[in-house]
C-alpha cells in the first residue's frame, strides 16, 4: 500500500513538472489523435436556442473576444463513435465560432491524459472527474478562473449557485461543467417485481423488507445464473441507499473534533455489512459484485440480459434502460426498470449520493483561455445543452416545425452525449427525459454529496477490499472493520 501511494505522489509531481513546462507536443505523440478538425465558421455563441443580438444583448470580455483554436482532452461526452465525434466537433465549432479540436481516448482515458499532460501537451480544457480535480489543484496544475466565472453573465447567472459551491476549493474555481450531477437510486425491474407478485411502491423500506422481496424473485427465477442484487463491492460503489438503514453517511466525514473518518468502517455499520453476508449466504448476491464494474451490473439489468433485478445506479441510468430495451423494440410490458429511494434511516428519511461533479478544467499553461471559457459558457445555455443531451441535429434529431423528433440513431443514444441532465439549471428537454427518469430525479431531496477528497481511489479499494472478505466469511465483521480502520489511516485517507 505504501509503494502504491509513493508511486500516486510521484506521478502527481511529474504530471504538475509535464503542465507547467508549456514544451510543444511532440510530432510523434499519438497516443490520442485529434478527431478531424472543423472550420471556423465565424459563427455568434447562442443563448436559449437564440442567436445573440449585439445591439441588444450585453457581451462580457471573453464573449467578444474568444476566437482561434481551442484544444480539449474529452473523456464520456461528445459523439459515440469517430464518425459522429467529427459531427460533435464540428457542432461545436459552428456554435461558438471557435477552431474546436478534440481528443477522446477509445480507452485508459486517466492513464492517456496524465500521460499527455506529463509530455507537455497544451489542452484548453481537459475533462476531469472530482478526484483528479482536488489533486491538479493542490499540485496547481488548474488555472484559478473564478474572476472570469464572475464576469460571465452566462456562467453566474445560468449555473445555480449551489453547484458553484460545490467545486469551490478556499474561495476559488478552477472549472467549468460538463453536467448536472444527479444521484443514484435503487433501481428495479418491474416485470420481475409483477411476476412475482410484488408491487414495488409497497416494498417495506427495511433491510428485512428487501431481503423477503430479493428471496421472493430468486424463488421466483427459473434461470440458475439469476441473482436478485447485484452491486460494485470492489469499490463500494454503491451501499449508501442500504446503509442508510444505520443512518450511515457514504465517503469521509469530518467529526465535530475536525478529524476525519469513514462511516462505513465503523462499528455502526456491522448489521448492514452481517446482511449483505447474508445475501450473498443465501444466493441472493451475486457473487459476481465481488468483481464486476458498473458496465457488468449495468449488462446484467439490461433488457437483453436480465440476471439481475435490483441495482443501485444513476438516476439517469433508469431511463438508459428504458429507453435501450424500446430501441430495441422491447416494450415495456416486457422489461420496465422502476425506481425507489431504498431503505429508511432511524430517523424515517432516507439517504442517497449525489454525484461528484464531472468537470471541464482549464489546465494552469492553457493556451486559449478565452475560447475555454467560451465553450464552458455554451454548455451551460439551452443550445449547448441541448447539443451535450439530445445530439446533433439531422443525426440524432430532426426538427420538424417546433417539434424535436429523434432519429433511429437519437433513439439508441437515448438523449445521452455527456450531460444527460445539462447544467443550465433552466434547462427545458425538448424531447423530454427517458422513461422513468422523472420518478427516479423525485428522490433529490434525499442526496447530498461527499465529500471531496483527492485520495478517493484508495477509500473505495480499502472498504470493498476488506467489505469483500467479510461479506464472504473471509473475516469477522468487527474485526474487518477494525482492519478497515486502520488501512484507511495508514494511507491517511481518515484520521480515526
Amino acid at each position: 500500500m505504501m509503494l502504491r501511494k509513493l508511486v500516486t505522489m510521484l506521478l502527481l509531481v511529474t504530471i504538475l513538472g509535464g503542465m507547467l513546462t508549456g514544451c510543444a507536443p511532440k510530432a510523434d505523440d499519438t497516443d490520442a489523435k485529434p478527431i478531424g478538425v472543423a472550420e471556423n465558421t465565424g459563427a455568434e455563441t447562442k443563448e436559449d436556442g437564440v442567436k445573440a443580438d449585439e445591439a441588444t444583448v450585453e457581451k462580457t470580455e471573453n464573449e467578444t473576444q474568444a476566437g482561434g483554436t481551442v484544444r480539449i482532452m474529452m473523456n464520456v461526452t461528445g459523439g459515440k463513435d469517430e464518425a459522429e465525434m467529427q459531427l460533435f466537433q464540428k457542432a461545436l465549432s459552428d456554435a461558438t465560432g471557435l477552431d474546436v479540436q478534440i481528443e477522446k481516448p477509445a480507452s485508459d482515458y486517466t492513464t492517456i491524459l496524465m500521460q499527455k499532460l506529463n509530455g507537455g501537451e497544451k489542452y484548453d480544457l481537459i475533462y476531469i472527474g472530482a478526484s483528479d480535480y482536488m489533486n491538479l489543484i493542490n499540485q496547481d496544475a488548474l488555472l484559478d478562473i473564478t474572476e472570469r466565472v464572475q464576469a460571465s453573465e452566462i456562467l453566474s447567472n445560468n449555473i445555480d449557485e449551489k453547484e458553484w459551491a460545490d467545486i469551490t476549493v478556499d474561495g476559488k474555481v478552477y472549472a467549468g461543467f460538463n453536467k448536472k450531477e444527479v444521484h443514484r437510486v435503487v433501481a428495479l425491474n418491474n416485470v420481475m417485481l409483477k411476476n412475482a407478485g410484488i408491487d414495488y411502491k409497497t416494498i417495506n423500506p427495511t433491510l428485512d423488507g428487501y431481503y423477503d422481496i430479493f428471496k421472493k424473485l430468486k424463488e421466483n427465477s427459473t434461470d440458475k445464473e439469476f441473482y436478485p442484487l447485484n452491486a460494485v463491492m470492489s469499490d463500494a460503489w454503491d451501499l449508501q441507499p442500504w446503509m442508510a438503514a444505520a443512518g450511515l453517511k457514504s465517503g469521509v466525514v469530518i467529526d465535530t473534533d475536525g478529524k476525519k473518518y469513514a462511516p462505513f468502517s465503523t462499528d455502526e455499520a456491522a448489521p448492514v455489512w452481517e446482511w449483505f453476508m447474508k445475501l450473498y449466504e443465501d444466493k441472493l448476491l451475486d457473487p459476481g459484485a465481488f468483481v464486476d464494474k458498473s458496465n457488468d451490473m449495468r449488462s446484467k439489468m439490461s433488457a437483453a440480459s436480465m440476471k439481475t433485478a435490483v441495482t443501485v445506479d444513476w438516476a439517469a441510468w433508469v431511463g438508459l434502460h428504458n429507453a435501450n430495451a424500446l430501441a430495441g423494440n422491447i416494450t415495456s410490458e416486457a422489461y420496465e426498470i422502476v425506481s425507489l429511494p431504498g431503505v429508511q434511516t432511524p430517523d424515517g428519511s432516507y439517504m442517497l449520493g449525489k454525484g461528484g461533479a464531472s468537470l471541464f478544467g482549464v489546465p494552469a499553461n492553457a493556451s486559449n483561455v478565452d475560447g475555454a471559457i467560451k465553450i464552458l459558457e455554451y454548455f451551460a445555455t439551452q443550445e449547448g445543452g441541448e447539443l451535450l443531451s439530445v445530439g446533433i441535429k439531422d443525426n440524432d434529431y430532426t426538427v420538424e416545425g417546433d417539434k424535436y423528433v429523434l432519429t433511429e440513431t437519437g433513439k439508441a443514444h437515448a438523449c445521452d452525449h455527456g450531460a444527460p441532465f445539462p447544467i443550465m439549471k433552466d434547462f427545458k428537454h425538448p424531447v423530454g427525459y427517458n422513461p422513468g427518469v422523472e420518478e427516479a430525479i423525485s428522490y433529490g431531496k434525499y442526496a447530498t454529496i461527499d465529500l471531496t477528497i483527492p485520495n478517493e481511489g484508495d477509500y473505495k479499494a480499502t472498504v470493498g477490499k476488506w467489505g469483500i472478505q467479510m461479506i464472504k466469511g473471509e473475516v469477522p465483521v468487527l474485526e474487518g472493520l477494525e482492519n478497515m480502520r486502520n488501512e484507511l489511516v495508514s494511507l491517511g485517507v481518515t484520521d480515526k
